[in-house]
């Protein structure tokens, strides 16, 4: 017989494929896991309990699905737009800020929006500052304006030079913004064409455009004719035609508006004129005599919009059959691949960076210049394929959702392939995302996850640290099934949060939920929420909990000035009644958190301990601010562990512990050599390191 004591002093591999149990040559097997659930991983090694979701409020309709859109104005103003339809069947948006619902006048502040709740699936946004750019092929391309906290607006954009492929049920379905333009792109019937607009102007997509004044648009001159100071070509205001010189439809010339400010005027009548011997002097006049045009503006300055066109210094205008467009023109680009398959997303860098169902693309101007009409520069990088999902940039790189649901990408570029490589993140955890992944949310603070939406309703998490070369998946479950995920930054916690739509199941009956995801433990157990779809009371000593309508019937965990209390029914009316009064309460539905590494191999006399019969006489874990916890071979044989002692009385919380514990095994001889680590009280848990002795029997 041989006695080991392996260490396992991170868990930065995450929970590994049942694939990979017997590959103990792989360096990340001994910072695997073969279980791990309700853990966030830290890219620096230790594993933590996740916090609860904490109730906000129920979704816009029970019945039907809900989108939620980050909005962010500025650090301290930061919103989660809520997009449902009611039961009536209007669309109808919610504004959340602070953790709450935005109130006007006391109630509820709803706008009407055009979108049903079957279409929200494939409804895709950008934001500029506080305008939302909202696109559905089905809708015309929409701009929501913020102009305050309870006052939302909402209008169709109006386009120059809209393309006129775009139509009913056929509008772009991806935007974004790219190098100061407005990039639209995959219509229905185009699903490969990108459209760039001007350069400064989100709402100009015209090719060809020159900039007002044009060629001898300077060289005729509206003379004031009236005495009344302005050269606005009101009626008796001339013009002189030089010898030689003519003038006719689209020709130009210049002058003044009304209140006196420079401008130039195209001509769109029928009248055309020629000084043929000697200069010729025409008027505006209403008068079909010779050498008189129709005024460019009336009596009561209005515009004769009939005869002439009107524009300010260094306006366009639609450039003439022939010439070439300006630098900053509008763009229409089409992806020519092996196979026309559609655009699913884009994503601005220092290239244009675009996922299509196909493979990746870059669009970028040729050699290292800025994107123009005439250096439009594609390629294609990649053969993978994307799903028609959000993506989430990260760093120097970005993270899609594979075509076929079942992957999550990691598009960069490496320096040693000169080339941008799709990298596969869930190649050591394919188990994890194998049903299939609908939607993503990154959060960067405290740590870099990215949250994942599973077709089953779970939510999975990778830990994401290129640096440290780490990409570890755990697993989150919750009484519920988890419908979609966004994530926005926090100016009161100071950090990322994740907030969720839940479907949960009360009194035999749908609910749909809007949580947010608690900060983490803080160090002090009063504070510690460890519950889901959970409430909290801080004031008097009360004996009775009240405010949990939202889970009438069902039976809740309660931790009540820092110590566990039995579990509660909730009554009818929301409410339940203490063991003892208390002034800080938290209530919520349990979750359990556990963690089982990989199968122990210490080694021995003989080589491996694999495949041997071993028995694990004591585990000993290093515990950094926690409290509660279970250790045993399997979920259904577990050993508490003991933080109280006789120094701290009975009615006082024990608080959060940091150091090391042990307990004597609770197995036999087994061929497995497997431990597990639960907390399913709601109470904190960070593990550090855990040591297992082990005898393995040659």
């Amino acid at each position: 017989m041989s006695i080991s004591t392996p260490s396992l002093t991170n868990f930065t591999a995450g929970e590994m494929s049942p694939r990979l149990e017997g590959r103990t040559d792989l360096s990340k097997y001994y910072n695997g896991c073969r279980k791990l659930k309700n853990f966030h991983i830290h890219p620096h090694g230790g594993i933590t309990r996740r916090s609860g979701f904490r109730f906000v409020a129920q979704a816009i309709s029970q019945n039907k699905p809900t989108l939620l859109i980050p909005f962010e104005f500025n650090g301290a103003q930061t919103y989660v737009l809520e997009f449902g339809e009611e039961d009536s069947g209007q669309g109808r948006m919610r504004v959340f800020a602070d953790h709450g619902v935005v109130l006007s006048d006391g109630e509820e502040y709803l706008r009407d929006i055009p979108y049903k709740a079957e279409e929200l699936e494939d409804l895709r946004f950008a934001q500029t500052a506080d305008i939302l750019i909202l696109i559905h092929p089905s809708h015309p391309v929409r701009k929501m304006t913020r102009l305050d906290h309870d006052d939302w607006a909402l209008e169709e954009l109006e386009f120059m030079g809209q393309p006129e492929v775009w139509g009913p049920e056929n509008y772009p379905s991806a935007v974004c913004f790219f190098e100061q333009r407005l990039v639209l792109a995959a219509t229905p019937n185009e699903p490969g064409t990108l459209w760039f607009s001007r350069t400064g102007e989100m709402t100009d997509f015209r090719l060809k455009t020159r900039e007002v004044p044009l060629d001898g648009w300077r060289d005729r001159e509206i003379l004031d004719s009236n005495s009344d100071g302005v050269r606005n070509g009101q009626s008796g205001d001339t013009f002189t035609l030089l010898d030689g010189d003519g003038f006719e439809n689209k020709d130009g010339i210049k002058g003044q508006d009304c209140d006196g400010i420079t401008r130039y005027y195209r001509y769109k009548g029928t009248k055309s004129f020629v000084a043929s011997g000697d200069n010729e002097t025409i008027t505006f006049k209403d008068s079909t005599a010779a050498n008189t045009i129709e005024p460019i503006w009336t009596s009561d300055g209005v515009l004769n919009e009939q005869y002439w066109d009107s524009f300010e210094v260094g306006e366009r205008t639609d450039a003439q059959a022939g010439d070439s467009p300006l630098s900053d023109d509008g763009i229409e680009v089409t992806l020519s691949g092996r196979q026309a398959n559609a655009i699913e997303f884009m994503v601005p860098r220092s290239r244009l960076w675009i996922g299509t169902a196909g493979g990746e693309w870059t669009v970028s101007g040729a050699s290292s210049e800025a994107l123009s009409p005439e250096n439009v520069k594609a390629n294609h990088e990649g053969t993978c394929g994307a799903a028609r999902s959000r993506p989430e940039s990260v760093g120097f790189a970005t993270l899609f959702i594979q075509r076929s649901g079942r992957k999550i990408r990691e598009m960069a570029y490496r320096f040693e392939s000169d080339a941008y490589v799709s990298k596969d993140l869930s190649l050591l955890s394919e188990h994890i995302t194998e049903t299939g992944v609908t939607q993503l949310a990154f959060v960067q603070e405290p740590d870099a996850v990215l949250y994942c939406v599973r077709n089953d309703g779970l939510l999975a998490a990778l830990t994401y640290d290129p640096s440290q070369d780490v990409a570890a998946w755990s697993r989150h479950e919750t009484d519920g099934v988890v419908e979609g995920v966004t994530s926005i930054y926090s100016d009161i916690s100071k950090r990322d949060e994740l907030w969720v739509v839940v479907r949960r199941e009360v009194q035999g009956e749908v609910r749909r939920y809007i949580e947010y995801l608690e900060k983490g433990f803080s160090g002090v157990i009063e504070e510690a929420f460890f519950v889901d779809s959970g409430l909290s009371y801080s004031g008097e000593s009360i004996t009775e909990l009240t405010g949990l309508d939202h889970l009438a019937g069902r039976t809740v965990t309660v931790l009540a000035d820092g110590s566990v209390q039995t579990d509660k029914v909730v009554s009818d009316t929301g409410a339940i009644t203490l063991d003892r009064p208390s002034s800080t309460v938290h209530a919520g539905l349990p979750y359990v958190s556990s963690v089982q590494p990989m199968r122990l191999e210490g080694g021995s006399q003989r080589g491996t301990t694999q495949t041997k019969r071993q028995r694990i006489t004591k585990v000993s874990v290093r515990f950094h601010e926690t409290l509660g916890g279970k250790i045993g071979p399997s979920a259904n044989k577990l050993e508490s562990l003991n933080f109280r002692s006789s120094a701290i009385p009975m009615d006082q919380s024990v608080g959060a512990f940091s150091g090391d514990k042990s307990i004597t095994f609770p197995k036999g001889w087994t061929r497995e050599g497997l431990l597990t680590v639960t907390q399913e009280q709601p109470l904190p848990m960070t593990i550090l390191l855990i040591v297992p002795t082990s005898i393995t029997n040659e």
